[in-house]
């Protein structure tokens, strides 16, 4: 079996300079990345989530379009009417290379409507993609699923489009 001409090996080893596991500096980016997004959305700061995204960001919510592009993604996030009171998250895992990260993890979310306060609950997963543009992580892809939506009281009730950001 032939190879090939040395000019197709060199594309594949430049390919492979490509494929270096994340360093831990990029893996504890991502993660303040991660963490501060999750605050930021706590705290109803859409704006600074925002900030930790690219300008072509996805959003793939549960059961609905995916929302496109910086406007479309911000304009959804400021619309909504859920109060988050917290995220917890679990099976934090980062993966990927110098170029690209894929983030996955569990999370609980706590909240309310402005029309009712009793505390729910939505638990699921949720997949963000970030790029190193430009030296810096941006977020430019986030989908999630959700398990569970119940409110506390014991009552069933589905999620709000928020409560779970990474929009989650």
């Amino acid at each position: 079996m032939r190879v090939g001409p040395c000019g197709a090996m060199g594309v594949f080893a430049i390919h492979l300079l490509h494929m270096d596991k994340l360093t831990e500096d990029a893996i504890r980016e991502i993660e303040q990345i991660h963490s501060s997004w999750i605050e930021f959305e706590v705290a109803g700061e859409y704006q600074s989530v925002m900030a930790l995204c690219a300008d072509d960001i996805e959003l793939w919510p549960p059961d609905a379009q995916p929302v496109l592009g910086r406007a479309a993604v911000s304009a959804q996030l400021s619309r909504g009417t859920m109060r988050i009171h917290g995220i917890e998250i679990t099976d934090l895992r980062i993966r990927g290379s110098n170029e690209i990260a894929y983030v996955t993890s569990n999370f609980t979310t706590t909240f309310s409507s402005a029309e009712d306060s009793t505390a729910r609950l939505a638990s699921g997963s949720h997949l963000w993609i970030l790029e190193r543009r430009d030296g810096t992580w941006v977020a430019v892809l986030v989908s999630w699923s959700l398990w569970v939506g119940t409110a506390i009281s014991g009552t069933r009730e589905p999620p709000p489009f928020r409560s779970v950001r990474s929009t989650y």
